[in-house]
């Protein structure tokens, strides 16, 4: 089995400075489709932990619909990666 290193996307966090590592980390897995019970056994927590940080992350993001965190991520995910290209330009 493939374990998911958290510690990897770390500097991805810095595009998400208003979460908390715990908030953060659970946002990710939730938008990788893991259900909430697998990122409670990930997290070693407890279910209800992670029904209330997502609806913590929906207040302090202003969420209306679950559904917005895969959108959210994925244009934040865009704009990390488009500033962390760089262009070459080539003289002929």
């Amino acid at each position: 089995m493939r374990i998911f290193d958290l510690t990897n996307v770390s500097e991805f966090h810095q595009v998400f400075p208003e979460l908390t590592q715990a908030q953060f980390e659970t946002a990710m897995l939730f938008c990788l489709g893991l259900s909430q019970g697998e990122i409670a056994h990930l997290r070693s927590v407890s279910y209800s932990t992670i029904k209330q940080t997502l609806e913590d992350i929906k207040v302090k993001l202003d969420f209306i619909q679950s559904i917005t965190y895969w959108q959210y991520f994925k244009i934040r995910l865009f704009i990390f990666v488009l500033t962390r290209c760089t262009i070459e330009h080539r003289t002929k």
